[in-house]
């Protein structure tokens, strides 16, 4: 499981290289992946195109004087994919869980309504 960063990154140079060839990219538009109070930060880049590298999500042709040339490889891109179906997934069970809680709030209502109406009846 990447971090926050590292995964924007990784879908940043999946962006970039959408037909899996080698692009050659500045430093600044990587950078421009990661959130605002980390931008400029070439230390974390580094880290995370490391990180990225040696898991064998991307791979780095070259990286000189802020230019890289890199790649995402199948596995980046399937990671990728694999998280955006598992935030679908996570939407569609918080959705089911509000729609069956008013389902079941709205017959608890009406059973508690049926009850009070029968005692009251009775009485």
């Amino acid at each position: 499981m990447l971090d926050k960063r590292t995964a924007r990154l990784l879908k940043k140079i999946n962006e970039l290289s959408a037909d899996g060839a080698y692009k050659v990219v500045e430093e600044e538009e990587l950078l421009s992946s990661f959130p605002a109070h980390e931008e400029g930060n070439e230390a974390l880049l580094h880290h995370s195109l490391n990180y990225l590298c040696d898991h064998k999500y991307v791979e780095i042709k070259y990286a000189e004087n802020g230019v890289y040339c890199l790649c995402s490889l199948p596995e980046g891109r399937a990671y990728c994919e694999t998280e955006q179906k598992e935030r679908g997934d996570v939407f569609r069970r918080r959705r089911d869980i509000i729609a069956l809680s008013a389902v079941g709030a709205f017959v608890g209502g009406f059973a508690g309504g049926m009850v009070a109406w029968l005692i009251s009846s009775l009485l």
